[in-house]
């Protein structure tokens, strides 16, 4: 990996991880003082975060080139937060529907290379 792009995953991790962890605090406030609407939209915001990691750290780590790596670099954490989510969805036990979660992110980051950052696209 070269040295370029590595201080730019560096930066678009970094970055996405403050703001992960940021709504992820936040849900823990707005469940404990009751706050339902709010709670509903940051575990909405944390669920969509969770199936665009890798755009999100193409984005902002404003990488330009081998976003095909970045976007798999991002798959790769996403199936982590992803089991995670599909955990915190069973009510906090397990259950068979939290293995969906982690093939539902691959499949989101496979079409997102498939169709947003293959060679015969613009956006790449």
């Amino acid at each position: 990996m070269e040295r370029g792009l590595r201080s730019q995953l560096i930066r678009g991790g970094s970055i996405y991880a403050v703001l992960f962890a940021s709504l992820f605090i936040l849900h823990i406030i707005f469940a404990a003082n009751g706050y339902d609407l709010g709670f509903k939209i940051i575990a909405a915001s944390i669920t969509v975060l969770t199936f665009i990691v890798g755009v999100s750290i193409i984005y902002f780590g404003n990488i330009k080139s081998q976003k095909v790596e970045a976007n798999r670099f991002g798959g790769i954490i996403s199936i982590f937060l992803a089991c995670g989510l599909g955990w915190a969805y069973a009510g906090m036990k397990w259950h068979w529907s939290i293995i969906f979660w982690p093939f539902g992110t691959v499949f989101c980051h496979w079409i997102v290379e498939r169709l947003y950052l293959s060679e015969h696209h613009d956006l790449k």
